[in-house]
């Protein structure tokens, strides 16, 4: 079976949900596991009151969704993950990669900030998202008060500082600028070159 981690990260609102989807189209082997559905899950169960009580629980969110991939991985094949990975989380992926003997391999979306940032709002405006993202309070029964939305220069400021440019394997930059220009082709060309093989090489595996 195969032993890769595909990491799909890249700026919040780029198009990482659908660019995951055109992936497991085309490598349907791979296997997914969502921080963001485990995290709406405990949101709605627990709930939180103010900024600081939702860091905490999303910290412990965090801890679970790691145990959770450890265990996948644990049991071998293909796995992808999808969310804003960077810097901070490189340390806990490279220790489950190197725990596991996966080789890791990295697609980060990009593109102008300007853009993107109104995708973003776009897609906190949409009904099907869940409102626990948003909330500085939320209960799913009790009350929910709305966030502050981030400005462009903070949303810009705050993509920098986290550096999605994880570097983890070996890696591919989609520019998800204009989405009737983005370069799937070559993505599936990357993807098929580093996962069509029987055996991942050490060259590849992040040590």
């Amino acid at each position: 079976m195969g032993r890769h981690l595909l990491i799909v990260t890249g700026y919040p609102g780029a198009g990482k949900s659908t660019t995951a989807a055109l992936i497991r189209r085309e490598f349907p082997q791979f296997r997914t596991m969502s921080y963001d559905a485990l995290k709406e899950a405990w949101f709605d169960r627990e709930g939180f009151d103010g900024e600081a009580e939702k860091r905490r629980l999303t910290d412990r969110c965090l801890a679970a969704f790691w145990q959770q991939l450890g265990a996948g991985m644990g049991d071998g094949g293909d796995w992808l993950i999808e969310y804003p990975f960077c810097r901070k989380h490189v340390p806990m992926l490279k220790q489950l990669i190197e725990a596991h003997g996966y080789a890791p391999i990295t697609v980060v979306l990009s593109g102008d900030p300007a853009v993107l940032w109104q995708r973003f709002a776009r897609r906190d405006a949409e009904p099907d998202r869940h409102p626990g993202h948003l909330c500085s309070v939320y209960h799913k029964d009790g009350p929910q008060v709305r966030g502050r939305r981030l400005s462009l220069e903070e949303y810009t400021r705050d993509c920098a500082e986290k550096d999605y440019f994880i570097g983890l394997g070996p890696s591919f930059v989609l520019d998800m600028t204009d989405f009737s220009r983005v370069d799937q082709a070559g993505l599936l060309a990357f993807l098929h070159e580093h996962i069509d093989q029987e055996e991942p090489s050490s060259a590849e595996r992040s040590r």
